[in-house]
């Protein structure tokens, strides 16, 4: 897209060079035939015409592109470009989502003649899963894997959508494929969550815990995969009669740049709230604030009120406060800190505590 954009930049700036500089200059040779009086300009001389010419400078570049946004296909921008040289013809303005079938059709076609054209194949398989032409995706994956036999990324790519080709049942060789791929690579993240589901299905629960616990630790704790791949391992502890797992917040508190270190003795305060709730901590724990850095954990122990669990909140704010007085209302020259929201069980959380301003409430 930054290429098509200078291009037409470049196209703009050539036109108005050739448009704008003329209604800038006066020019002295009077027009045929023209008379004129002393003060006064003669009859048919060119003025200048700065408003025109900031008119077309501004104007025409706007109307170009709404003309285009109008009649254009600014989408096509976007496409991969293995999907536009598939489908295009030289009167099309780009391809529309009927025509994504045939691209696709024609990318494969191409490709039979390509078998070293890794990018292209990559294309082609992500397109079949897309259309839900498992089959075929996996068979595009097939050929990849036959090219990158230690891509560990592909070949949880090709047990995917040969699990799912089979109605989702990953026994046989997806299993086989996935087991590779983590001989590979053991935290390759698609790799452990679909061990997990293979574990489940043979209800060997202790397993897909093991699996999905392992994702937990390498995916964005907020994300919705974290979410359902807790779910996933609740399930799995529900299955061998286990309680549900304790969320445990850890991380380390320290200094933020150019602050003075706390009097030693000094209070120190953790707690986490919901990010979208009252301002009450949810949970908290009240130690020495002893030399900095220092690690800290909040879980379900610390709750302060009973028959709530960090796990029902989905975004949670950690912070901490050093108070001079062992107060635990916040007072100015407190030192404190606060992390961004993170969800439960988030662990290498990092607080920085820097001194309270007397406006801060």
């Amino acid at each position: 897209m930054s290429t098509f954009v200078i291009v037409i930049a470049l196209m703009a700036a050539l036109a108005l060079a050739c448009v704008v500089p003329p209604l800038l200059t006066r020019r002295a040779t009077p027009a045929p035939g023209a008379t004129g009086t002393a003060g006064t300009a003669p009859t048919g001389l060119v003025r200048q015409q700065p408003r025109l010419a900031l008119l077309l400078a501004l104007g025409l570049p706007a109307a170009a592109a709404a003309i285009y946004l109008q009649v254009g296909r600014p989408d096509v921008l976007t496409m991969p470009p293995e999907l536009l040289q598939a489908a295009a013809t030289p009167t099309d303005h780009g391809p529309s989502e009927a025509d994504i079938p045939a691209m696709v059709e024609g990318l494969a076609q191409r490709l039979r003649n390509e078998p070293d054209n890794i990018e292209g194949w990559h294309m082609l398989a992500r397109s079949y899963s897309a259309m839900n032409r498992y089959a075929d995706a996996a068979k595009a994956y097939a050929h990849l894997a036959e090219k990158l036999p230690q891509d560990a990324g592909v070949l949880a790519d090709y047990a995917d959508a040969l699990g799912t080709a089979q109605d989702g049942k990953l026994d046989g060789e997806p299993e086989r494929l996935i087991e590779r791929a983590l001989a590979i690579d053991p935290q390759q993240v698609k790799a452990l969550a679909l061990a997990g589901s293979a574990a489940f299905a043979k209800n060997d629960y202790a397993r897909a815990e093991q699996r999905w616990t392992a994702v937990l630790a390498l995916i964005p704790a907020d994300s919705e995969f974290a979410t359902s791949t807790r779910a996933g391992i609740a399930e799995a502890r529900a299955r061998q009669g286990l309680p549900a797992a304790v969320a445990v917040l850890s991380g380390t508190i320290r200094l933020a740049p150019g602050t003075p270190a706390p009097a030693p003795g000094q209070t120190l305060y953790v707690y986490a709230r919901a990010a979208d709730g009252p301002p009450m901590p949810l949970a908290a724990v009240r130690r020495q604030a002893d030399a900095l850095p220092l690690s800290f954990t909040l879980d379900d122990s610390n709750l302060l009120a009973a028959g709530s669990k960090l796990a029902d909140t989905p975004k949670l704010v950690v912070g901490a406060r050093i108070s001079a007085s062992g107060s635990a209302t916040p007072q100015p020259g407190d030192l404190e800190g606060q992390a961004a929201a993170v969800a439960p069980g988030t662990s290498s959380i990092v607080i920085e505590l820097s001194p309270r301003n007397a406006s801060q409430q």
